[in-house]
């Protein structure tokens, strides 16, 4: 069963890796931060983007993805 924990939002003070696409999140760029439990404790960093097409991807019924192996949408204005 999936715990969320803990959700910021902050500006990346160095590289980290997008659970969902697997592209870098380059220095200076807002993202999602994720502290969660899924079976294990998860500390996941997604682009804002990634984490909406998540977020549709869960809403449409699935409850597993694979890591680094989803297309990183095209960035659209907010």
């Amino acid at each position: 069963m999936y715990q969320l924990i803990q959700e910021t939002f902050p500006t990346a003070r160095k590289r980290h890796r997008c659970i969902w696409c697997g592209e870098s999140i380059p220095i200076g760029e807002q993202h999602r931060r994720e502290k969660s439990k899924y079976e294990e404790f998860q500390d996941f960093r997604w682009h804002l983007e990634c984490n909406d097409a998540a977020q549709e991807y869960f809403s449409d019924g699935e409850s597993d993805f694979s890591a680094y192996e989803n297309d990183r949408p095209q960035l659209t204005p907010r």
